[in-house]
C-alpha cells in the first residue's frame, strides 16, 4: 500500500491587508455602521430584497435629511452581517455634521420582500419606508471619507440539520414509500 502525505489548504490573514477594505483610496479611514431593526430582529428576518425609491438620515433631535434617490431601480437584495456581506455608500458622508440615530430606506409600491429565518418568503408590498437604527450612532465630524459600509443585523437561517438534508437527497416517491412502509 502506497502512503501519501495530505496537506489541508491553509489561509493565512495578515492582519494590515484584511483591513485595506477599511480605507478609502485617498487613505480615509471608511465607516463601518451596523443598522438594526425591530421588527426584522421579533419576526427573526434574515434578508430582504428592497425596492428603495429614497435614502435618508434621522438626527438625533429627529429631523429627517434626504441622502439620496434611486429611480428606476430593481429591488436590492439586502443580506445580513453573518453572511459577510454589506452595501456600500458613497453618499452617506455627504450630510451635515453632527450625530445621526437612524436610516430610513422608503420602498417602491411593490417589488419587495423579507426573508425569514425558516426561508418562508413574504411580499412587502404597501410598506412605505423601514427605518433601519445605527448601533452606537453616528458622527458626521466633515473630514471622513464619503465612503460609508452598512451591514445590517439579521438572523441567521435556521440549519435543516444534516440528517433532513441528506434524507432530502434521497427523498423516494410517496407511492414506494407507503409500500416500503407497509412491508
Amino acid at each position: 500500500m502506497k502512503k501519501m502525505n495530505f496537506y489541508p489548504k491553509t489561509w493565512q490573514v495578515v492582519p494590515q491587508l484584511s483591513d485595506r477594505y477599511l480605507l478609502d483610496s485617498e487613505g480615509k479611514c471608511i465607516k463601518d455602521l451596523v443598522l438594526r431593526n425591530s421588527y426584522a430582529e421579533d419576526m427573526k428576518v434574515s434578508e430582504m430584497n428592497l425596492n428603495i425609491t429614497k435614502f435618508s438620515a434621522i438626527d438625533t433631535k429627529g429631523q429627517e435629511h434626504f441622502i439620496a434617490d434611486f429611480p428606476g431601480q430593481a429591488a436590492i437584495p439586502i443580506k445580513g452581517m453573518h453572511t459577510g456581506l454589506f452595501l456600500k455608500s458613497k453618499s452617506v458622508l455627504s450630510l451635515e455634521t453632527g450625530s445621526y440615530s437612524a436610516f430610513r430606506f422608503y420602498l417602491g409600491k411593490s417589488g419587495s420582500k423579507i426573508i425569514y429565518s425558516d426561508r418562508y418568503e413574504e411580499r412587502a408590498d404597501g410598506i412605505k419606508f423601514l427605518d433601519f437604527e445605527i448601533v452606537n450612532g453616528l458622527t458626521i465630524a466633515g473630514d471622513e471619507s464619503p465612503e460609508t459600509i452598512l451591514r445590517f443585523d439579521f438572523v441567521p437561517f435556521k440549519s435543516m440539520g444534516l440528517f433532513k438534508s441528506i434524507a432530502q437527497l434521497f427523498k423516494v416517491p410517496g407511492i414506494l414509500a407507503g409500500k416500503l412502509a407497509h412491508s
